[in-house]
């Protein structure tokens, strides 16, 4: 059997190479995405995997299915860029990997927290002119005295949950859909989280449901100073009525990995040179916002699952017609 990897990054070679010592599948590995451009290379292959944040259209599942190739799994968790209602219209099964490491992405929601808290961004123009006393007047505040709001309690937020808990912090939770809370935080509804939160994690996905969770009504809601961070989906968070609330001063700080207008402008910017999104330029000139480039899941330990989960949903695919991770398509 056959099998087409898309989107392959440096840092997963090495567990594909490792992957396919071990078993009697062949990979060919691309690191360019699955799109309308590139789909043709499937032809000739049982399967396909891919990670990427941009789309894979309804005319790539037509394609795939011309090709018969009737499995695509993908090395991460989100489903958005996905049109699914295309995937099962031309009979495509997909398969994710739901929890490759939660542990990688709640650390990093925790360590955006405390770089905000302790006000680390303000401190880096100062210091970098030689204002030392400048640099040195932000005032921080402690984790642990602070109540820290978790939006989604799923296997992400459960572990953002124990780690806020394990620095002494008040912990709040929403979850519409709980399944068995976890006992460190105070399960309450999204209006009562966002007005008690001096901290805002989210952890839902970015189905359109929660399109815009964050809206400016929101935001407007939120505790003065309150600090927001997303490590889930670009889309929860309105980042016009982001930028307002910032600007005037009203929140205190953002941590955004997953930024809402993640386009293939953006991902290609190191090849190109060329990315303009003034939204994007805004977030950057903030001393009080840390972005980063969608990286919280980026751990070794997570990088090898996602790899070796992936790969072993697409054999199972194409060897019993089942995998224990098939997203069911309604």
């Amino acid at each position: 059997m056959k099998i087409i990897v898309y989107g392959a990054k440096l840092d997963e070679l090495a567990y594909f190479e490792a992957w396919q010592k071990t078993h009697a599948q062949t990979l060919t590995i691309h690191p360019e995405p699955l799109d309308e451009t590139t789909v043709g290379w499937a032809q000739g292959f049982d399967g396909v995997n891919c990670l990427q944040t941009t789309p894979y259209s309804a005319a790539v599942f037509a394609q795939l299915a011309a090709f018969g190739i009737h499995f695509l799994t993908i090395r991460n968790v989100g489903l958005d860029n996905l049109d699914l209602a295309a995937a099962k219209q031309a009979g495509i099964r997909i398969a994710n990997v739901p929890a490759y490491s939660p542990s990688a992405i709640a650390e990093f929601s925790v360590t955006m927290t405390l770089y905000l808290l302790r006000r680390l961004g303000e401190t880096r123009g100062p210091l970098a002119a030689g204002n030392w006393g400048q640099a040195a007047s932000f005032l921080g505040r402690e984790l642990g005295q602070s109540t820290v709001g978790v939006v989604g309690a799923g296997r992400i937020g459960q572990a953002a949950i124990r780690l806020f808990s394990g620095f002494g912090a008040n912990v709040l939770a929403y979850d519409p859909h709980p399944g068995h809370p976890e006992p460190r935080a105070t399960y309450v509804e999204l209006p009562q989280l966002l007005a008690e939160s001096d901290v805002v994690d989210l952890h839902v996905p970015g189905v359109p449901a929660n399109y815009h969770l964050i809206d400016d009504a929101a935001l407007k809601s939120m505790k003065p100073d309150a600090i927001l961070v997303n490590t889930a989906r670009g889309n929860l968070v309105d980042t016009t009525a982001l930028l307002k609330h910032l600007q005037s001063g009203h929140l205190g700080g953002a941590g955004i990995d997953t930024y809402e207008h993640e386009s293939p402008a953006l991902l290609r910017y190191e090849q190109t040179g060329m990315f303009s999104d003034p939204q994007w330029e805004a977030l950057a000139q903030l001393p009080n916002v840390l972005l980063t480039p969608h990286v919280a899941y980026h751990t070794a330990t997570a990088v090898q699952n996602m790899v070796n989960f992936s790969l072993a949903n697409l054999v199972s695919f194409l060897t019993s017609g089942e995998a224990v991770d098939e997203v069911i398509i309604k």
